[in-house]
Order: C-alpha cells, then structure tokens, then sequence
C-alpha cells in the first residue's frame, strides 16, 4: 500500500510540475481548437478565425467589420446597386492593392456604365476562409440586401489538406475551449499531441480526398445552401467557376469535382455562371508567382467577365474570345 501510495504521489507531482512548466512557458500556444498563426487573427465562434481591423494583410487593410473594402451603412438602408462577393484569399484580391481588386473593378464598370446610380461593393472573403466561411460570412451580410452576389469559392481552401479537423467541426471545437478541463495545460497538451498523430496517421495513409477541409459533399452542400439563401433574400447570384493553373491542377486530383459542384449548383438555383479558367491563357502573367491568386492583369480579367454579366451585355458562360476581344478594346 505505501509503494502504491508513494508512485501515486510521484505521479501527482510529476504532473503539477509539468503543468507549472507548461503555465511559466505559456505552452501549448496552439490548441486543437484555436491556432492562431498569425498576430492579426481573433478567434471567431463561428468562423473559427477573424482578422483584426486595422491590420494590413496582404495588400489590403482590414476595416471594422473584420474584412477589406467599404463598410455598409450602420443603418442597413439599400444602396441603388449592392454587390456583395464572398470567398476566399482570391475573392479578397491578395496580393493586390485595392484598386487593383475584381471587386473594386466591376463595382467602377458598373457605376461608370450606369451615371448617377452609386454602386456599392461589399467584400465577404478573406485569405485562409473556405466555403464554410462563405457560407456562415454569407448568412451575416444578406442583411444589407444585395442585389447581387458573386461567388468566388472553392479557388483553394476547400481542397486543401486539413489541420486537425474538418471545417464544419468548428463551432464544437470552439466550445471546447470553455470547458473547465481545456484550463488544463497537461491536458490541453495530451489532446494537441494525440490530433497531431492523428494527422499524421491521415497524411500517410489515408486518401487526400478523405481528408480535405472541406470535402466534396460538405462543399456542395455549402454551396446549395448559400445559393439557396441568396434567392430567398431576392438577390441575382453570379458563380465563378475559379481559374486552376497547370500546377495545381496537377498537384489537386479532386478539383474536377469542385468544378462540377459549382456548374451543378448554379444549374440547379438557376443562377448565372462564368468559366474563370479559359480566360486565363498565360499562367505568368494572370496568375500571381505562387499560380494560386490572380494577379493585377487576372483580376482585371474577372472583372471584365463580371461587369459584363451584371450589366446584362454577356452570356451566362464567357468565351475565351469574347473576353480577349473585350479587354483589347477597353485597353484601345
């Protein structure tokens, strides 16, 4: 009983000491449910991770609502034209100055075609978000009743590997953190290594598919969700079927799949469509170094595409053609 008594003991101290180590050393910094890379992230209930306004992140400055671009009115009184864009790091314009943004583009063609009717972008997307995101950002903004909403999702996050966990397990894992034993370091650190060999576990013998952020049926249902939340707020929905380089097409065997979730969705919600991908012809120019984000010239390009739909002079699907001939004469 004593030799029982004593390695019980033992063990007792062993833990308060590895706590006390773990406190003074303010270990772990990353949990399984908050890991925040980066200094101008917030945790968000629902979104997982926010941004700090004020901050600068990637070419952009983050307002008060956690984003980029203008900040609606607080009144929520309808603007002549409202756009909203949801997405991601794409959608966001990184890399690129304000000016330079699809979004801050096709708002200026829209309001120059139309004088005297101010149009309103309003930006929904953020660098690292996927179609989770979108969808929980989407819900927030219908509230300013946009006339139009341009989907610009499923670019690269979705299809991504995963940290840890799948995205729409976010809000559970956020309440994780209010539980009274998620205080405790030692076991906050026993969790964090156990989902970090779990990840290791998926990484080495488990199908890349089965362990997405989003997988493919979570990303349609997604995006039937947001289209479906956008014709009850009695807005137009134009998707954007994302542009892929050589590279990431060759590195992502799911993304046909992605793809055919967006053609899918529109057909069905009855929304409009633009094939991204065959406007974009030169992967160095239109694409940014890391063949991921548009560059100035590729968001110009998207720009063009969206204008045109919202001002009714293109088709539902946007030539590779038509678009080249359009961007020559605009630059005549």
């Amino acid at each position: 009983m004593r030799e029982w008594s004593f390695r019980a003991v033992a063990i007792a101290l062993a833990l308060l000491l590895f706590e006390g180590g773990l406190r003074a050393l303010d270990l772990p910094r990353t949990d399984t449910c908050w890991a925040p890379k980066e200094d101008y992230w917030l945790p968000d209930e629902a979104l997982g991770f926010a941004y700090r306004p004020g901050a600068r992140v990637a070419g952009g400055t983050i307002n008060a609502l956690g984003l980029r671009g203008p900040v609606p009115p607080h009144d929520e009184s309808p603007a002549p034209l409202r756009l909203l864009f949801v997405g991601d790091s794409s959608a966001y314009g990184y890399g690129v100055a304000d000016d330079e943004t699809f979004w801050s583009l096709a708002a200026r063609a829209v309001a120059a075609a139309r004088p005297g009717a101010p149009v309103e972008p309003i930006v929904a997307a953020a660098p690292g978000y996927s179609s989770y995101q979108s969808r929980v950002l989407l819900d927030r903004f219908l509230a300013y009743r946009p006339d139009w909403v341009v989907f610009y999702v499923g670019a690269y996050n979705d299809h991504r590997r995963r940290s840890y966990y799948p995205d729409d397990a976010i809000p559970a894992r956020m309440q994780r953190r209010r539980a009274a034993w998620h205080a405790i370091r030692t076991l906050r650190t026993g969790e964090l290594a156990a989902d970090l060999f779990g990840r290791w576990i998926d990484r080495t013998f488990r199908d890349r598919v089965a362990t997405v952020r989003v997988p493919p049926e979570a990303f349609a249902a997604n995006v039937a969700a947001m289209l479906d939340a956008t014709r009850q707020g009695d807005a137009h929905a134009l998707v954007l079927v994302p542009p892929f380089s050589p590279k990431l097409r060759a590195k992502v065997a799911a993304l046909p799949r992605y793809e055919a979730i967006l053609r899918d969705g529109a057909a069905r919600a009855g929304a409009r469509v633009v094939e991204l991908g065959p406007l974009f012809d030169d992967v160095a120019a239109d694409f940014q170094p890391d063949q991921i984000h548009p560059s100035a010239l590729g968001q110009a390009r998207i720009a063009e595409a969206v204008a045109g739909v919202i001002l009714g002079s293109r088709p539902q699907s946007v030539s590779h053609s038509n678009h080249r001939a359009g961007v020559e004469d605009a630059g005549e």
